[in-house]
């Protein structure tokens, strides 16, 4: 009877994925099932997670209190094949010393003293400046995304939308945002539906969290791409008119003397909008703000008036 042992790998893209697969399979002779897991799988042997997001809560469960053996992957071309503490330099290479610690695992070989404590030692949040992008990146197709309190969405990357788990009811999230590959099986559950636009909830999903609120300088200039649609009817005044600003390109400074809005609230909103990508850096020379726009009423209405059709309120 051939023996099995599960190994879950978390947080690659879909053609790094495949290459780790095929090589470390190769690493067991043919009396061994290697089985590709989820980790959610509670029988999981071995785990191997991108190191940006290491620190997430359900990666810091499996590896903390499960105590699965584990690999942080790390891409650094001059150390690939190389093992150091709990990290596995990448472009993968099968070398004896990689090979030496799966068949450890297989064999039970406790893990070092030195990474263990490691796990101890790290910080328990995932920076989401780096998790964000990979939202956008079309080579990660459909992906769930998750906190520490739960599911939040099914995405599809390449046609960007979004399809928000109904049963969450808790509006924003932390800074334990993270995301995972969703089975073939999800996605063709959700494709029936008319999901939401990518950019516009990732916006909303932002806005309404506390972790995003990183410090521009107030002579940062900024053109808006999209125009984001805030959920709540009271916030949308602010908003809309920092967005109009933002429209012809503008500095945080001259917003916040176009709108009288303070400078923490106008960098809050191009936090959120550099994350969700409705918003993008521009040099001074490009910024078009039109002069005490804000003091002409036939302006704000006539701007209102467009807004309303345009965004059907």
């Amino acid at each position: 009877m051939r023996e099995e042992i599960k190994i879950a790998i978390f947080g690659l893209s879909l053609n790094v994925l495949d290459t780790i697969k095929q090589k470390v399979r190769l690493m067991y002779d043919d009396s061994l099932d290697v089985s590709w897991a989820n980790i959610a799988d509670p029988h999981l042997d071995i785990l191997l997670v991108n190191d940006m997001f290491f620190s997430s809560p359900t990666i810091q469960n499996l590896v903390g209190a499960k105590k699965v053996p584990y690999l942080r992957l790390v891409n650094k071309n001059e150390k690939s094949g190389q093992i150091e503490g709990d990290k596995l330099y990448l472009p993968f290479i099968a070398t004896d010393e990689i090979r030496n610690w799966f068949k450890d695992r297989y064999f039970d070989v406790p893990v070092s003293i030195k990474a263990v404590n490691i796990v101890n030692q790290i910080s328990k949040n995932v920076d989401i400046t780096k998790v964000i992008p990979e939202l956008f990146n079309e080579r990660n197709g459909n992906v769930q995304i998750f906190d520490g309190k739960g599911n939040i969405a099914l995405a599809s990357i390449r046609t960007q939308q979004v399809w928000p788990d109904v049963s969450r009811k808790i509006q924003g999230t932390d800074a334990s945002l993270n995301y995972t590959y969703a089975t073939m099986q999800m996605a063709q559950a959700v494709s029936v539906q008319q999901g939401v636009d990518l950019t516009s909830w990732l916006w909303d999903l932002l806005w309404y969290s506390d972790v995003v609120n990183e410090k521009h300088n107030s002579s940062n200039c900024y053109k808006l791409l999209d125009w984001p649609q805030p959920i709540h009817q009271n916030e949308r005044q602010m908003i809309f008119k920092i967005a109009a600003c933002f429209e012809r390109g503008a500095s945080i400074q001259q917003v916040a003397q176009k709108t009288d809005y303070s400078e923490a609230e106008i960098n809050r909103f191009v936090s959120v909008g550099l994350l969700s990508q409705v918003l993008k850096k521009i040099s001074a020379d490009e910024t078009k703000l039109v002069e005490k726009v804000e003091q002409s009423s036939g302006v704000l209405r006539g701007f209102f008036g467009k807004l309303r059709k345009k965004l059907g309120l």
